[in-house]
């Protein structure tokens, strides 16, 4: 029995709805956070100010003071008036997901005519655990897929298709938003251009996308430069201090007694967040079980097929290669890169099942089983992430946002935070600056407090002028800091204590 149009939108709706609220689960009842959403919301607030590809950010204290950051995503928040931004901030990144769910809706009914396809493939899309873990929070991180995505359906149609000046066009303008967006998005891109060039012998691949980081330098008056050095300085940082990652920045500490024994110097749970080779696999895995069946996809005929086939082998690939070549990583775990592939994954899978009876092939059956093993580990993840105790990475606490709040009455001062992660909230929210900087620019100065500190917490803290400390009991004990007899505990909540480091006259 065929579907007809309407049973198709009710269904594609209903799969839409569920990616949607599969993406903000992890956010119900709580108000919302993330690492770094607050860092683009400044970004964002600094653009509306003064328009322009030389945003400054002055509020951070260990980055460069103009951002190099890719800038097309954080200056398009800047459209929206900040009152709304800051209320509706969360559904950014799930809606730009869902977009990306559409496109792959749309495309997989326009190349087979079978609802059966396209439903299956969104539904995969729907429910895939990297994509679900990744949109917690405001990041380009969905916006850099949807644009991957877009870039790669448009360069395949530039190749493939009847040419056209347009197609050629919009290939090109897209690729060089992606250039502007996203680095993993954009490392993804060109793998994938030179996968496709070889495996077909089709030097347009690479061409367009060359073309399109020409046109991305142009447009950007040069600034697509200042973004490759960004990206250099991440990597020059990654590979100086790899062999400190995970460490806890204060327990791991020489000024505090660390490094700790090794049985104990990875505080995380390794399974899940990853700390290691095994572990990482593990992880890469558990969220991509559609990676496992990829290889069943029997080949169907057409180029569309065999070019999605390719740009999903492509990165998987690329996302186990850079796991096991630590140097790859230095943009991120191998895992990052599975973001991008989980669009063209679940077109191939889903077209090589074709129709409902197609459920019951070896390709149909265990597509099947990586769908329930998608569904578990979407569960664990909400567990997981909803049962933290620190270091919260999805909502605000209470106890931060009170005490946030109260400085709006103390004296005028910087403020450290351990961890410091929950310096972008604080910096937002209070308008103070922060001892922290790990979005921009040279991380040099970043070195002092990150991956572990390198001096005492009031030292390095006063010698940047900086008067509050807040510290989160869960992440570290205050008896560990030992503070000096020149700070003092002004106030509590919630499991957060805050500190004046300039409580004593006598402290310079």
């Amino acid at each position: 029995m065929e579907m007809g149009s309407t049973s198709l939108l009710v269904a594609a709706t209903a799969i839409g709805a569920l990616a949607f609220l599969a993406r903000t689960a992890v956010l119900f009842g709580r108000e919302p956070g993330g690492v770094d959403s607050w860092y683009y919301l400044a970004y964002a607030r600094a653009f509306r100010k003064a328009p322009g590809l030389r945003v400054s950010l002055p509020q951070y204290l260990l980055q460069d003071l103009e951002q190099s950051y890719a800038p097309v995503f954080p200056s398009l928040l800047a459209i929206l008036p900040e009152r709304i931004l800051a209320r509706s901030f969360w559904a950014i990144s799930p809606g730009v997901d869902c977009l990306t769910l559409i496109m792959l809706f749309l495309l997989a009914l326009k190349l087979t005519a079978e609802p059966t396809v396209a439903l299956i493939a969104t539904l995969a899309y729907a429910v895939s655990p990297t994509l679900i873990s990744e949109t917690r929070a405001l990041t380009p991180r969905s916006f850099g897929v949807f644009l991957h995505a877009l870039s790669l359906v448009l360069l395949l149609r530039a190749v493939l298709g009847v040419p056209h000046w347009t197609w050629t066009a919009a290939a090109l303008l897209s690729g060089a938003l992606l250039f502007l967006s996203s680095a993993t998005a954009m490392a993804s891109y060109i793998f994938v251009a030179v996968s496709l060039s070889l495996a077909f012998t089709e030097p347009r691949y690479l061409a367009l996308p060359f073309v399109s980081m020409v046109v991305a330098w142009v447009l950007s008056a040069g600034h697509l430069g200042r973004v490759f050095a960004n990206y250099v300085h991440a990597v020059r940082f990654w590979v100086r201090q790899r062999k400190l990652f995970g460490s806890h920045p204060i327990l791991d500490a020489p000024v505090y007694g660390g490094p700790r024994p090794r049985a104990t110097s990875r505080p995380q749970d390794l399974g899940f967040l990853g700390q290691g080779f095994g572990p990482q696999m593990l992880r890469l895995l558990g969220e991509n079980p559609f990676l496992l069946v990829l290889p069943l996809a029997k080949t169907s005929s057409g180029p569309w097929f065999s070019s999605m086939f390719v740009w999903a082998a492509s990165l998987s690939a690329f996302g186990v290669i850079a796991t096991v070549v630590w140097p790859l990583r230095a943009f991120g775990p191998g895992r990052s890169y599975m973001k991008s592939a989980i669009f063209p994954t679940a077109y191939v899978l889903a077209a090589a099942i074709g129709t409902p009876r197609g459920l019951l092939s070896p390709t149909g059956l265990a597509t099947l089983t990586a769908l329930g093993a998608s569904i578990l580990s979407v569960a664990f993840f909400l567990v997981y992430t909803r049962g933290k105790k620190n270091e919260l990475t999805a909502h605000v606490p209470s106890g931060l946002r009170a005490l946030t709040d109260r400085m709006a009455s103390l004296p005028e001062g910087s403020v450290a935070c351990l961890p410091g992660g929950y310096s972008d909230y604080v910096t937002y929210r209070s308008g103070r600056s922060v001892l922290w900087g790990s979005h921009s620019g040279s991380l040099d100065k970043f070195e002092l407090v990150s991956p572990v500190w390198r001096e005492r917490v009031e030292v390095a803290a006063r010698r940047f002028g900086v008067r509050y400390l807040i510290v989160e009991r869960a992440f570290v004990d205050p008896s560990v800091l030992n503070l000096d007899p020149g700070c003092e505990l002004i106030g509590q909540n919630a499991g957060f204590d805050l500190f004046d480091l300039q409580a004593s006259p006598a402290v310079p």
